[in-house]
């Protein structure tokens, strides 16, 4: 059983995308995650979460509560933390409020939540796994989440500058607006986002195309409908983002969003 909701309180609008909790006690096998160029602060009561670290010469040992940072690359992973888990989704730009300017060294990387947060990450994780229902978990890991928000500038700004990119606004035009040179726009951007603006939107828009993509879809309408150049160019996106054909993915099992889950499982 999966509840999802939105963040009900204003500050916390500005950071969270959604709050979401899992429970599913027949979760095996291994599914793949698709890139979203968002954060997540992921607490599991069951089984521990790998961490992940391209770049590190060996795995660390699992832990009960992590940051996942802004995705831009696909990774398949065990499905055994759906047994019990709940977590925040964070919007782009958000995490920078919570973590500070730093979320750039935490790009496609999962990491023990007590790095940044000290002995409180387990104490919040005990805290929500003695509560009995998913809103009860849903209200709490909101008001830690506003109570731990810094400076939310950054994040407004940024905010404006992807509902304006989106849109199809140049970023120079952007900046302008902001007050801001491309160069010091584009390093806020990295530092408090995880990536280029050009990478984001990228991955923004394979988004979209995940979203509207059925197995009754028709490709080059998909590509037309999402903003592509052509059906080439949608191909080649997706088999970057996704590491899969679009036939092959539109095909797939996807129970949750950009999650694909493994044929066996």
């Amino acid at each position: 059983m999966l509840t999802s909701r939105e963040p009900e309180k204003e500050a916390a609008k500005l950071v969270i995308d959604r709050l979401w909790c899992v429970n599913d006690p027949t979760s095996d096998g291994f599914e793949t995650l698709l890139p979203s160029g968002r954060a997540q602060i992921i607490f599991s009561f069951q089984v521990p979460l790998d961490e992940h670290d391209p770049t590190a010469p060996q795995p660390r040992a699992g832990s009960l509560h992590v940051l996942q940072g802004p995705s831009t690359q696909p990774r398949r992973i065990a499905r055994a933390s759906q047994v019990s888990s709940c977590g925040v989704s964070l919007r782009p730009g958000g995490a920078g409020a919570l973590f500070g300017p730093v979320i750039d060294q935490t790009t496609d990387k999962v990491i023990d939540l007590s790095r940044f947060w000290g002995d409180e990450a387990g104490q919040i994780q005990k805290r929500l796994k003695a509560l009995e229902s998913h809103d009860a978990r849903l209200d709490l890991l909101e008001a830690e989440v506003e109570s731990r928000l810094r400076d939310l500038a950054a994040a407004a700004l940024l905010a404006r500058g992807i509902e304006r990119m989106r849109k199809g606004v140049a970023i120079k035009d952007v900046c302008a607006g902001e007050g801001l040179s491309p160069y010091v726009f584009r390093k806020l951007f990295v530092a408090n986002v995880g990536m280029t603006p050009k990478r984001y939107l990228r991955i923004a828009r394979f988004r979209d195309a995940l979203g509207r993509l059925t197995p009754a879809s028709s490709l080059s309408d998909l590509a037309f409908d999402a903003d592509f150049a052509d059906q080439s160019h949608m191909t080649r996106e997706i088999e970057q983002f996704a590491a899969m054909t679009p036939g092959r993915l539109r095909a797939s099992n996807r129970p949750y969003a950009g999650h694909v889950r493994d044929p066996s499982a």
